[in-house]
């Protein structure tokens, strides 16, 4: 089997099943960090929500979503749909890491923006799915 291109993106086909599905778990992940007194882990759960949003998002629009574990080709196909959803996601990944690995811990704003950006993508992929 062929390796993708340098900097290409692989995607994979995405149905309105697909972005359904992706949907609810966008919805789970969020109500997962809303019981949550820690940040980082409020953080993990909403930068899994934007995530499953954004994959959402991208089924419905352009049929297609990432088919790999990158982030940065999640933030560049949501580019193809809409900029500001894209930065959105771009901001949460910011996160991911410190979130998961790291030993420094997430701040409560941090943890509030996380979840600000999940909301904004949720909301988006909840439009778009409800429209198809």
């Amino acid at each position: 089997m062929s390796q993708p291109a340098i900097g290409r993106a692989r995607h994979r086909p995405g149905t309105i099943a697909d972005a359904r599905a992706r949907l609810r778990d966008a919805e789970q992940s969020l109500d997962a960090a809303q019981p949550v007194n820690e940040p980082a882990v409020i953080a993990a759960h909403a930068i899994d929500a934007a995530i499953a949003a954004a994959d959402s998002v991208c089924c419905v629009a352009l049929r297609e979503r990432p088919a790999d574990g990158d982030p940065l080709a999640a933030v560049e196909l949501l580019s193809r749909v809409d900029k500001r959803l894209s930065a959105a996601l771009k901001r949460a990944l910011d996160r991911k890491v410190q979130a998961a690995y790291e030993s420094r811990g997430i701040s409560v704003s941090d943890a509030k923006m996380c979840l600000r950006q999940a909301a904004l993508l949720l909301d988006a992929a909840r439009d778009r799915v409800l429209s198809a």
